[in-house]
């Protein structure tokens, strides 16, 4: 749901389109001292009326941030923040089943932090290979399933990268 949206669900007054009175910079070529949110009045290109619509979704956040919570938010506002019971639990179980067999054989729950992230790139798509070769097929070594082993793989990347971009 765009903010538009969720602007509009909660009875945010937002002007209607085409109702600018300012003129559009782009189209007239003059200089503007106004806001960014400008654009043609009466005039319907798909520049200006996207213009329109991003300065009604400009509208609607500033809106939002600053009103009242909606009822539902006065508690716990969470509105916006991802909802994990969404995240199938099977891969999560399944992820914890690696972790595991890797705790016993490192010895250390943080060692994975230590290893190279190309070394987890390819990991993943060999056994990403091994899962298409036979998608019931299991590791040799540890006798789990391919595609728990990816998924543990690509868990680390994720947590790898969150953590390089975070740093940049």
């Amino acid at each position: 749901m765009t903010m538009l949206e969720k602007a509009k669900e909660l009875g945010v007054e937002l002007p209607a389109l085409g109702t600018s009175a300012a003129k559009c910079p782009y189209h007239y070529g003059f200089e503007s001292q106004a806001s960014s949110f400008e654009f043609c009045s009466g005039h319907t290109c798909a520049e200006c009326y996207a213009r329109e619509y991003k300065a009604q979704e400009y509208i609607a956040e500033k809106h939002l941030q600053i009103d009242e919570l909606p009822p539902d938010q006065q508690a716990k506002a969470d509105a916006g923040k991802p909802k994990l019971c969404m995240v199938p639990r099977e891969i999560i179980r399944n992820i914890a089943v690696v972790r595991e067999y890797g705790n016993r054989k490192y010895g250390d729950p943080e060692n994975w932090r230590t290893v190279e992230i190309d070394r987890y790139r390819n990991a993943a798509f060999r056994h990403w290979l091994a899962y298409l070769d036979d998608p019931k097929g299991c590791d040799e070594e540890s006798g789990l399933p391919h595609l728990w082993h990816l998924a543990c793989n690509i868990a680390f990347l994720c947590e790898m990268e969150a953590e390089d971009n975070a740093g940049t």
